[in-house]
Protein backbone atom coordinates (compact mmCIF):
# COMPACT_ATOMS: atom_id res chain seq x y z
CA UNK A 1 0.00 0.00 0.00
CA UNK A 2 1.16 3.45 -1.01
CA UNK A 3 2.47 5.30 2.01
CA UNK A 4 0.84 8.21 1.85
CA UNK A 5 -2.75 6.16 1.65
CA UNK A 6 -1.59 4.01 4.82
CA UNK A 7 -0.86 7.42 6.76
CA UNK A 8 -4.29 9.27 5.44
CA UNK A 9 -6.09 6.06 6.37
CA UNK A 10 -4.16 5.83 10.27
CA UNK A 11 -5.39 9.41 10.13
CA UNK A 12 -9.27 8.70 9.52
CA UNK A 13 -9.46 5.54 11.94
CA UNK A 14 -8.58 7.73 14.92
CA UNK A 15 -10.52 11.34 14.51
CA UNK A 16 -13.49 9.03 12.58
CA UNK A 17 -15.36 9.66 15.77
CA UNK A 18 -14.70 13.16 14.85
CA UNK A 19 -16.63 13.63 11.57
CA UNK A 20 -19.95 12.33 10.10
CA UNK A 21 -18.80 10.92 6.58
CA UNK A 22 -17.20 7.50 6.77
CA UNK A 23 -13.56 8.13 4.50
CA UNK A 24 -12.17 4.90 4.86
CA UNK A 25 -15.50 3.68 2.67
CA UNK A 26 -14.45 6.41 -0.07
CA UNK A 27 -10.95 4.52 0.02
CA UNK A 28 -11.46 1.18 0.41
CA UNK A 29 -10.46 -1.55 -2.22
CA UNK A 30 -14.10 -3.28 -1.39
CA UNK A 31 -17.24 -0.95 -2.69
CA UNK A 32 -19.55 -0.61 0.24
CA UNK A 33 -22.88 -2.50 -1.25
CA UNK A 34 -24.85 0.02 0.53
CA UNK A 35 -24.87 3.85 -0.20
CA UNK A 36 -25.53 4.47 3.74
CA UNK A 37 -22.16 3.33 4.71
CA UNK A 38 -20.82 6.50 3.51
CA UNK A 39 -22.79 8.36 5.88
CA UNK A 40 -22.86 11.27 3.45
CA UNK A 41 -26.47 11.91 4.44
CA UNK A 42 -27.97 12.99 7.91
CA UNK A 43 -31.74 11.61 6.12
CA UNK A 44 -31.01 9.93 2.72
CA UNK A 45 -35.07 9.87 1.68
CA UNK A 46 -34.71 13.54 1.86
CA UNK A 47 -31.68 14.23 0.36
CA UNK A 48 -30.37 16.22 3.61
CA UNK A 49 -26.34 15.78 3.81
CA UNK A 50 -24.13 15.32 6.85
CA UNK A 51 -22.84 18.62 7.99
CA UNK A 52 -19.69 18.42 6.11
CA UNK A 53 -21.20 17.71 3.04
CA UNK A 54 -22.01 20.63 0.99
CA UNK A 55 -24.70 21.31 -1.52
CA UNK A 56 -24.01 22.98 -5.00
CA UNK A 57 -25.46 23.29 -8.26
CA UNK A 58 -24.11 24.03 -11.78
CA UNK A 59 -25.42 26.84 -13.82
CA UNK A 60 -26.74 24.92 -16.57
CA UNK A 61 -26.85 21.28 -15.99
CA UNK A 62 -26.75 18.21 -17.95
CA UNK A 63 -29.82 16.39 -19.33
CA UNK A 64 -30.97 13.40 -17.95
CA UNK A 65 -34.46 12.69 -18.92
CA UNK A 66 -35.69 15.89 -17.13
CA UNK A 67 -34.59 14.62 -13.63
CA UNK A 68 -33.88 16.82 -11.30
CA UNK A 69 -29.86 16.44 -9.67
CA UNK A 70 -28.83 16.86 -6.19
CA UNK A 71 -25.63 17.51 -6.53
CA UNK A 72 -22.87 17.44 -2.91
CA UNK A 73 -19.73 17.87 -2.69
CA UNK A 74 -17.29 16.33 0.27
CA UNK A 75 -13.61 16.71 0.99
CA UNK A 76 -11.88 15.04 3.76
CA UNK A 77 -11.56 17.22 7.08
CA UNK A 78 -8.20 19.67 6.29
CA UNK A 79 -8.01 19.74 2.63
CA UNK A 80 -8.62 22.04 0.03
CA UNK A 81 -8.97 21.55 -3.53
CA UNK A 82 -7.06 23.95 -5.95
CA UNK A 83 -7.60 25.02 -9.69
CA UNK A 84 -6.27 26.78 -12.67
CA UNK A 85 -7.68 27.97 -15.32
CA UNK A 86 -11.06 26.00 -16.50
CA UNK A 87 -10.59 22.66 -16.12
CA UNK A 88 -11.58 20.69 -13.37
CA UNK A 89 -10.61 21.37 -10.04
CA UNK A 90 -7.74 19.26 -8.28
CA UNK A 91 -9.32 18.15 -5.71
CA UNK A 92 -7.69 15.99 -3.00
CA UNK A 93 -7.67 12.36 -2.20
CA UNK A 94 -10.90 11.14 -0.41
CA UNK A 95 -12.61 13.15 -2.16
CA UNK A 96 -16.58 12.27 -2.97
CA UNK A 97 -18.63 13.65 -5.57
CA UNK A 98 -22.28 12.85 -5.00
CA UNK A 99 -25.21 13.27 -7.21
CA UNK A 100 -28.76 12.08 -7.09
CA UNK A 101 -31.18 11.76 -9.92
CA UNK A 102 -34.99 12.12 -9.14
CA UNK A 103 -38.30 13.21 -10.19
CA UNK A 104 -41.06 14.47 -8.39
CA UNK A 105 -44.72 12.67 -8.44
CA UNK A 106 -47.66 13.81 -9.64
CA UNK A 107 -48.68 13.76 -5.66
CA UNK A 108 -46.49 15.68 -4.72
CA UNK A 109 -43.41 13.98 -3.60
CA UNK A 110 -40.07 12.72 -4.86
CA UNK A 111 -38.88 9.73 -6.41
CA UNK A 112 -35.62 9.05 -6.05
CA UNK A 113 -33.98 6.98 -8.65
CA UNK A 114 -29.98 6.70 -7.97
CA UNK A 115 -27.14 8.17 -6.65
CA UNK A 116 -23.90 8.52 -8.45
CA UNK A 117 -20.67 8.95 -6.66
CA UNK A 118 -16.83 9.79 -7.76
CA UNK A 119 -14.55 9.00 -5.13
CA UNK A 120 -10.98 10.19 -5.44
CA UNK A 121 -8.81 7.51 -4.41
CA UNK A 122 -5.01 6.69 -4.95
CA UNK A 123 -5.02 5.50 -8.69
CA UNK A 124 -7.63 8.03 -9.85
CA UNK A 125 -11.22 8.79 -9.70
CA UNK A 126 -13.73 5.65 -9.29
CA UNK A 127 -17.22 6.05 -10.55
CA UNK A 128 -20.15 4.02 -8.81
CA UNK A 129 -24.02 4.28 -9.10
CA UNK A 130 -25.99 3.39 -6.33
CA UNK A 131 -29.96 2.52 -7.06
CA UNK A 132 -32.68 3.25 -4.78
CA UNK A 133 -34.87 1.20 -3.03
CA UNK A 134 -37.52 3.90 -1.28
CA UNK A 135 -38.68 0.43 0.67
CA UNK A 136 -35.62 -0.18 2.24
CA UNK A 137 -34.68 3.56 3.06
CA UNK A 138 -31.22 3.37 0.93
CA UNK A 139 -29.62 2.88 -2.25
CA UNK A 140 -27.57 -0.36 -3.54
CA UNK A 141 -24.56 -0.83 -5.24
CA UNK A 142 -25.42 -1.51 -8.83
CA UNK A 143 -22.20 -2.06 -11.42
CA UNK A 144 -24.38 -3.50 -14.04
CA UNK A 145 -27.03 -0.87 -14.20
CA UNK A 146 -30.63 -0.74 -13.78
CA UNK A 147 -33.81 0.00 -15.97
CA UNK A 148 -36.52 1.51 -13.94
CA UNK A 149 -39.45 2.06 -15.03
CA UNK A 150 -40.80 5.62 -14.43
CA UNK A 151 -44.68 6.52 -14.23
CA UNK A 152 -46.17 9.59 -12.70
CA UNK A 153 -44.02 12.21 -12.15
CA UNK A 154 -43.98 15.83 -13.58
CA UNK A 155 -42.05 16.38 -16.79
CA UNK A 156 -41.81 19.40 -18.87
CA UNK A 157 -43.69 17.38 -21.60
CA UNK A 158 -45.90 15.18 -19.46
CA UNK A 159 -43.75 11.82 -20.52
CA UNK A 160 -46.35 9.16 -18.55
CA UNK A 161 -43.79 6.39 -19.14
CA UNK A 162 -39.81 6.89 -18.35
CA UNK A 163 -37.50 3.76 -19.57
CA UNK A 164 -35.02 5.38 -17.09
CA UNK A 165 -31.85 3.75 -17.05
CA UNK A 166 -29.09 3.61 -14.29
CA UNK A 167 -25.56 3.29 -15.95
CA UNK A 168 -23.10 0.44 -15.63
CA UNK A 169 -20.04 1.21 -14.34
CA UNK A 170 -18.64 1.10 -18.32
CA UNK A 171 -21.19 3.79 -18.90
CA UNK A 172 -20.11 6.29 -16.68
CA UNK A 173 -16.74 5.99 -18.74
CA UNK A 174 -18.02 6.70 -21.96
CA UNK A 175 -18.94 10.64 -20.40
CA UNK A 176 -16.21 10.95 -17.89
CA UNK A 177 -13.40 9.78 -19.98
CA UNK A 178 -10.61 12.42 -20.55
CA UNK A 179 -6.47 11.50 -21.60
CA UNK A 180 -8.00 7.44 -20.53
CA UNK A 181 -8.56 8.47 -16.91
CA UNK A 182 -12.18 8.75 -15.47
CA UNK A 183 -12.79 12.78 -14.64
CA UNK A 184 -15.35 14.97 -12.95
CA UNK A 185 -17.49 16.91 -15.79
CA UNK A 186 -19.56 19.81 -13.75
CA UNK A 187 -17.49 21.16 -10.64
CA UNK A 188 -15.39 23.50 -12.91
CA UNK A 189 -15.15 27.23 -11.86
CA UNK A 190 -17.37 28.38 -15.09
CA UNK A 191 -20.04 26.04 -13.85
CA UNK A 192 -20.32 27.13 -10.33
CA UNK A 193 -19.54 30.59 -10.84
CA UNK A 194 -23.47 31.60 -9.46
CA UNK A 195 -25.09 32.31 -6.03
CA UNK A 196 -27.41 30.24 -4.87
CA UNK A 197 -29.05 30.16 -1.23
CA UNK A 198 -27.87 27.84 1.24
CA UNK A 199 -29.51 26.56 4.53
CA UNK A 200 -28.92 29.35 6.75
CA UNK A 201 -31.11 31.40 3.83
CA UNK A 202 -27.75 33.85 2.83
CA UNK A 203 -27.47 33.85 -1.16
CA UNK A 204 -24.05 33.06 -1.86
CA UNK A 205 -21.51 33.21 -5.03
CA UNK A 206 -20.40 29.24 -4.57
CA UNK A 207 -16.64 29.63 -5.52
CA UNK A 208 -16.99 32.38 -2.69
CA UNK A 209 -18.91 29.91 -0.34
CA UNK A 210 -16.36 26.81 -0.86
CA UNK A 211 -13.65 28.96 -0.51
CA UNK A 212 -14.96 30.25 2.84
CA UNK A 213 -15.55 26.61 4.13
CA UNK A 214 -11.61 26.22 3.50
CA UNK A 215 -12.89 23.45 0.65
CA UNK A 216 -10.93 25.63 -2.24
CA UNK A 217 -8.40 27.69 -2.23
CA UNK A 218 -8.76 31.40 -2.14
CA UNK A 219 -8.54 32.82 -6.18
CA UNK A 220 -9.67 35.58 -7.59
CA UNK A 221 -12.42 34.52 -10.77
CA UNK A 222 -14.41 36.56 -13.13
CA UNK A 223 -15.30 34.11 -16.25
CA UNK A 224 -19.03 34.91 -16.58
CA UNK A 225 -18.78 32.81 -19.92
CA UNK A 226 -21.29 30.47 -18.58
CA UNK A 227 -25.01 31.40 -18.92
CA UNK A 228 -28.42 29.74 -17.95
CA UNK A 229 -29.17 28.27 -21.21
CA UNK A 230 -33.10 28.47 -20.31
CA UNK A 231 -32.81 32.27 -19.27
CA UNK A 232 -34.18 34.44 -21.98
CA UNK A 233 -32.68 37.50 -20.63
CA UNK A 234 -29.39 36.29 -22.04
CA UNK A 235 -27.80 36.07 -25.44
CA UNK A 236 -29.16 33.64 -27.11
CA UNK A 237 -25.16 32.58 -28.68
CA UNK A 238 -24.17 32.05 -24.80
CA UNK A 239 -27.06 30.03 -24.39
CA UNK A 240 -27.04 27.48 -26.75
CA UNK A 241 -23.20 27.53 -26.25
CA UNK A 242 -23.18 26.99 -22.53
CA UNK A 243 -26.10 24.45 -22.92
CA UNK A 244 -24.06 22.31 -25.49
CA UNK A 245 -20.42 23.03 -23.59
CA UNK A 246 -22.33 20.89 -20.50
CA UNK A 247 -24.09 18.31 -22.51
CA UNK A 248 -21.49 17.73 -25.34
CA UNK A 249 -17.90 19.44 -24.17
CA UNK A 250 -16.62 16.77 -22.25
CA UNK A 251 -16.53 14.25 -24.80
CA UNK A 252 -16.64 16.52 -27.90
CA UNK A 253 -13.21 18.04 -26.71
CA UNK A 254 -9.27 17.11 -27.78
CA UNK A 255 -9.19 14.94 -25.18
CA UNK A 256 -12.82 13.39 -24.41
CA UNK A 257 -13.69 10.10 -26.04
CA UNK A 258 -15.31 12.30 -28.91
CA UNK A 259 -12.05 13.38 -29.86
CA UNK A 260 -11.75 11.42 -33.12
CA UNK A 261 -14.96 13.32 -34.22
CA UNK A 262 -13.04 16.84 -34.95
CA UNK A 263 -16.44 18.29 -33.24
CA UNK A 264 -15.44 20.41 -30.21
CA UNK A 265 -18.44 22.03 -28.59
CA UNK A 266 -17.03 23.64 -25.50
CA UNK A 267 -17.69 27.24 -24.97
CA UNK A 268 -13.93 28.32 -25.65
CA UNK A 269 -13.68 26.71 -28.40
CA UNK A 270 -13.84 29.06 -31.79
CA UNK A 271 -14.24 25.99 -33.89
CA UNK A 272 -17.85 24.65 -32.95
CA UNK A 273 -18.74 22.59 -35.95
CA UNK A 274 -20.22 25.67 -38.70
CA UNK A 275 -19.48 24.04 -42.08
CA UNK A 276 -17.99 20.95 -40.55
CA UNK A 277 -18.14 17.59 -42.26
CA UNK A 278 -18.38 14.47 -40.40
CA UNK A 279 -15.73 12.27 -40.17
CA UNK A 280 -17.83 8.92 -41.19
CA UNK A 281 -21.05 9.13 -43.27
CA UNK A 282 -24.40 6.96 -42.07
CA UNK A 283 -27.15 7.27 -40.28
CA UNK A 284 -25.53 8.89 -37.77
CA UNK A 285 -25.32 11.83 -40.66
CA UNK A 286 -28.59 11.66 -41.49
CA UNK A 287 -27.19 12.20 -45.23
CA UNK A 288 -26.34 15.72 -44.20
CA UNK A 289 -23.27 17.37 -44.94
CA UNK A 290 -22.00 19.87 -42.47
CA UNK A 291 -22.10 19.65 -38.44
CA UNK A 292 -23.88 23.16 -38.47
CA UNK A 293 -25.29 25.00 -41.34
CA UNK A 294 -25.75 28.58 -40.65
CA UNK A 295 -29.18 29.75 -41.12
CA UNK A 296 -30.25 26.00 -42.09
CA UNK A 297 -31.24 24.27 -38.71
CA UNK A 298 -32.86 21.66 -40.77
CA UNK A 299 -29.74 20.64 -43.11
CA UNK A 300 -27.92 20.49 -39.68
CA UNK A 301 -26.34 17.37 -38.14
CA UNK A 302 -26.24 18.52 -35.26
CA UNK A 303 -30.18 19.50 -34.71
CA UNK A 304 -30.52 15.65 -36.49
CA UNK A 305 -28.76 14.31 -34.12
CA UNK A 306 -30.56 15.79 -30.77
CA UNK A 307 -34.36 14.74 -32.74
CA UNK A 308 -33.89 11.24 -32.79
CA UNK A 309 -34.50 8.67 -29.83
CA UNK A 310 -32.37 6.08 -32.20
CA UNK A 311 -29.43 4.44 -30.34
CA UNK A 312 -27.22 4.77 -33.27
CA UNK A 313 -28.19 7.93 -34.20
CA UNK A 314 -29.28 10.21 -31.05
CA UNK A 315 -26.45 12.12 -29.19
CA UNK A 316 -25.81 11.78 -26.36
CA UNK A 317 -25.66 8.28 -27.30
CA UNK A 318 -26.58 7.12 -23.66
CA UNK A 319 -27.98 8.70 -20.78
CA UNK A 320 -31.23 9.64 -21.95
CA UNK A 321 -34.15 8.12 -23.11
CA UNK A 322 -36.61 11.29 -24.02
CA UNK A 323 -36.00 14.63 -26.41
CA UNK A 324 -34.91 18.01 -24.74
CA UNK A 325 -37.64 19.87 -26.20
CA UNK A 326 -36.32 23.29 -24.32
CA UNK A 327 -32.89 22.36 -26.21
CA UNK A 328 -33.73 21.43 -29.89
CA UNK A 329 -35.68 25.10 -29.62
CA UNK A 330 -32.62 26.67 -27.86
CA UNK A 331 -30.37 25.31 -31.21
CA UNK A 332 -32.86 25.65 -33.55
CA UNK A 333 -33.50 29.11 -33.15
CA UNK A 334 -29.64 29.68 -32.81
CA UNK A 335 -28.48 28.11 -36.07
CA UNK A 336 -31.43 29.97 -37.45
CA UNK A 337 -30.18 33.24 -36.60
CA UNK A 338 -26.88 32.84 -37.60
CA UNK A 339 -25.28 34.49 -40.61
Amino acid sequence: MNHNLLTFLIFICFSSSLYAVNDYAILSDKTPKALSEYDFFSDPLNQIPNSDVVPYELITALFSDYTDKHRFVYLPEGTTAKYEGEEVFDFPIGTALIKTFSYQTNEGGTLLLETRLLLNKEDGWDALTYVWDIDRGDAFLALGGKTIEVTDVVTPTNANFIRYRAPNKNQCKECHLKDDAVEPIGPKPRNINKAIAYENGIKNNQIDHWAALGLLEEKPYSNDLMVDAFNDNHDINLRARSYLDINCGHCHSPEGSASSSGLYLSIDDKQFGVFKKPVAAGRGSGGLSYSIVPGQAEESILLFRMLSNEPDIMMPESGRALMHAEAIDLVTEWINKMK
